[in-house]
């Protein structure tokens, strides 16, 4: 099963689990046309999922270059991207898109760089910028956010993003650990959760299309209901500026496809038996984490 189980060990800490990331960085999933029709609605209905500071316009262009890059360098049977100096060609065969566009001269795209280079990927983008030793959330295309969201953390500090997590500390050295990265490196760290559904979209902007049954927690079929949440977050220091590119990547599985695979089933059953109340505080597990683990416990 090629889905990303992001539990390494027995038991779960928040820590900052960062590894050196593997092609393909840009997840390509057989639903992906309908993916990014479905990312591409949530932004022209609700515009707040994208935000851009002013002085974000060189970082904004440098992650536009190096994500179509990408996608060039993974699919090269499908995407290319052609430069001629400061002139680019973009052409993605299984999209039915082709882009020219010149270097910095924002009028030469449709829309705002960052907001174009995040309709053409499957994961949310965000763009820290590196200023006074510090990370910035200085831009960001957002519409699949897990119980926060992009027009309220704009502008805030790496520090100030991460203040609700247990273990701040952790953030703190992680945040060194990326003003260390040499442009063009790249990592990769996974996050988790239970959710209700297979629903992407867990943004604070569309609580009230998600939250009352979150609250309510009626469920019928737990195996079928309740899915584990993998988001595959991958860490990039930008070559030409120096900032930060942050990709996140969804993927559900309901708990009866977890189920299915023993050492996954009995993985999940032991951190969240094992959870100290700090995590399962802040994972809002503590009612749907041992209803989820009784009913694997079963299996």
């Amino acid at each position: 099963m090629s889905f990303p189980f992001p539990l390494a060990h027995d038991t779960y800490r928040i820590s900052a689990n960062v590894e050196p990331a593997t092609a393909p960085i840009l997840h390509v999933g057989a639903s992906h046309e309908a993916v990014l029709q479905a990312r591409s609605a949530i932004l022209d209905r609700e515009p707040r999922r994208f935000v851009a500071a002013p002085h974000a316009g060189p970082a904004s262009w440098d992650a536009l270059v190096w994500l179509l890059g990408r996608t060039a360098v993974e699919r090269p049977a499908e995407v290319s991207l052609e430069r001629d100096g400061h002139a680019y060609r973009w052409h993605d065969a299984r999209l039915g898109v082709e882009q020219e566009f010149v270097l910095g001269e924002d009028s030469t795209l449709p829309e705002h760089p960052l907001a174009f280079a995040g309709r053409r990927v499957e994961e949310d983008v965000v763009v820290l910028g590196a200023r006074d030793d510090r990370l910035w959330l200085d831009a960001g295309m957002v519409v699949f956010a897990s119980v926060w969201s992009l027009a309220f953390d704009a502008g805030m500090s790496f520090a100030e993003l991460h203040g609700p997590v247990p273990s701040p500390e952790v953030f703190v050295r992680a945040e060194r650990f990326l003003l260390r990265l040499h442009p063009g490196d790249a990592y990769r760290r996974l996050n988790w959760g239970l959710q209700l559904d297979d629903r992407p979209d867990l943004s604070l902007d569309a609580f009230p299309e998600w939250g009352l049954r979150r609250a309510a927690l009626r469920v019928a079929d737990v195996g079928a209901e309740v899915h584990l949440r993998t988001e595959v977050q991958h860490l990039v220091r930008l070559p030409m500026t120096g900032a930060v590119l942050f990709l996140i990547g969804v993927r559900t599985l309901p708990l009866a496809e977890v189920a299915a695979v023993p050492s996954w089933r009995t993985r999940l059953v032991s951190v969240l038996d094992t959870l100290p109340p700090e995590v399962r505080d802040y994972k809002d597990l503590g009612v749907l984490g041992p209803l989820a683990a009784d009913w694997l416990r079963d299996r």
